[in-house]
């Protein structure tokens, strides 16, 4: 079924019941992630296949959140993490490097 979309005032609508709710989910990940020490994974274990997909997905925002890239998969209900490895780039050094 195609999304029907309409256009209504302001007053017409209900307000929101929350302002800015945060997820409580990606905050504890992103304290995780900070205190991971060298050579270290994370591992979390979660119920079942929709919450494998929502924790790579919550994986995947608080890496963006503190600015950092993360690698991720799962076996089975245990979802791992660990910071990705810097991309390397080959060929010629570009004219701002010096």
């Amino acid at each position: 079924m195609p999304l029907r979309i309409t256009q209504r005032s302001e007053s017409e609508v209900p307000m929101p019941t929350a302002m800015g709710k945060v997820n409580e989910d990606v905050e504890a990940i992103k304290v995780e992630m900070r205190r991971l020490g060298s050579g270290m994974v994370l591992e979390i274990e979660v119920g079942d296949a929709k919450g494998v997909r929502g924790t790579k997905l919550a994986i995947s925002k608080a890496a963006k959140q503190i600015g950092s890239s993360w690698k991720h998969w799962n076996a089975g209900n245990r979802v791992f993490a660990k910071p990705a490895e810097p991309v390397r780039r080959r060929g010629r050094r570009s004219k701002t490097e010096v």
